[in-house]
């Protein structure tokens, strides 16, 4: 078993010091990637209908965009004669958002391979919270990425992390305080989510002298939306109700608001030491210079990196699971889908070997897919532990 994760933090940068990384950078600046997937057999009628993704994510978050890509990238397929495969997708946005209604819906449908769910870090932190194993698993990951904290690009009361804390520590004082608000994806209640995770993480690195005092008012709180494009909007809102002062978001989600520059992120929610030095020119190139957290190799909770994938029941027959994990690596690793990563700020990651590992081969894949939710769970263990402990 591949070991990704003890050492450095999840994922662990075992080829760091490798000139793997500058011929990579060199090489495939803008879409880095290239598995060189051997192909895989066909197997007999399978599919003679159309491959249906569903998507339990609203239209309006960034799983549009992905799943309209890939679906227009296994289309294009071809087999290794030159020839189209003429595989045909659907997209199917049916749940409201909800991935408890997704998922029942998805578990009762027959494990032929015709369907395929799109699923992102969110299901490792729902497995993580539960005793059971699931019932799917993974076969490919499209987008393996981070999160960052965002302001508005005009915001007149901070520009950067430093102003940013400082506002927030001024804000507690007085009779009346007023705490930071930062948008995160989840419902209220629920803090097992993991920019819930990543938010406890600043305020006990950044936030201590402030909060540490619990009579006096937390500066910075969350303030939960499970619409995206109200999380979003919220930092400009006109509503007191509604507006918020910061986002946490992964950067393929908020690129055009990037690209147009009404938010700029003033940190990255990486441990300090998984950043290689590719990775940090990469992120410097592409997003700017932001903070990030110090060195955390003492901990346990190392719930830090985002994804989006598909997963299949478990019970599809080998030679179809085996297809589709050909079909989807495929379409991911294609020239259309590495642009339209590259466009969404996706592609920084591509300079760590382990992660790259887990796009292309299978055992690479699950070794990430079961850090992930170990990772969560120990980070829901550790805050159940310091509540039992308050």
């Amino acid at each position: 078993m591949v070991n990704i994760g003890r050492r450095w933090g999840w994922p662990a940068l075992r080829h760091a010091a490798l000139p793997f990384a500058a011929t990579f950078l060199c090489a495939f600046a803008a879409q880095a990637q290239n598995c060189n997937l051997p192909d895989v057999p066909r197997p007999a009628d399978f599919p003679d209908q159309p491959i249906n993704i569903f998507i339990p994510r609203s239209s309006n978050s960034g799983s549009l965009g992905l799943s309209q890509k890939i679906a227009e990238a296994i289309e294009a397929l071809k087999d290794k004669d030159g020839n189209p495969l003429g595989l045909r997708v659907n997209t199917l946005f049916k749940f409201g958002g909800d991935m408890n209604v997704a998922l029942d819906y998805f578990n009762g449908l027959p494990p032929n391979g015709y369907n395929v769910i799109q699923l992102m870090d969110t299901y490792s932190s729902l497995l993580a919270s539960s005793t059971g194993e699931g019932n799917l698993v993974p076969i490919s990951m499209a987008q393996v990425t981070f999160s960052q904290l965002y302001i508005r690009a005009d915001d007149t009361r901070f520009s950067d992390l430093g102003s940013f804390l400082d506002y927030a520590a001024n804000s507690a004082k007085g009779s009346d305080p007023v705490p930071l608000r930062v948008a995160l994806f989840g419902a209220a209640e629920d803090r097992s989510g993991q920019e819930n995770i990543l938010l406890r993480k600043f305020i006990a690195n950044y936030g201590t002298n402030v909060v540490a005092d619990t009579s006096v008012a937390p500066t910075i709180v969350s303030h939960a939306f499970e619409s995206g494009s109200e999380r979003y909007f919220s930092l400009f809102s006109q509503s007191s109700d509604q507006r918020s002062d910061a986002l946490i978001e992964q950067p393929g989600d908020v690129a055009q608001l990037i690209s147009g520059g009404l938010l700029k992120p003033i940190f990255t929610f990486l441990p300090q030491q998984d950043l290689n030095p590719e990775i940090s020119a990469r992120l410097k190139e592409r997003l700017g210079q932001t903070a990030s957290f110090p060195d955390t190799s003492g901990e346990n909770c190392r719930a830090y990196y985002r994804y989006r994938g598909f997963f299949i029941p478990k019970d599809v027959p080998a030679d179809r699971r085996q297809f589709l994990e050909w079909v989807f690596r495929k379409a991911v690793d294609s020239v259309t889908f590495r642009e339209f990563n590259h466009d969404e700020y996706m592609d920084v990651l591509y300079f760590d070997r382990d992660i790259l590992d887990s796009y292309c081969t299978t055992g690479q894949l699950n070794e990430f897919f079961q850090d992930s939710i170990r990772d969560h769970r120990a980070c829901i263990s550790g805050q159940d532990t310091a509540k039992a402990a308050g």
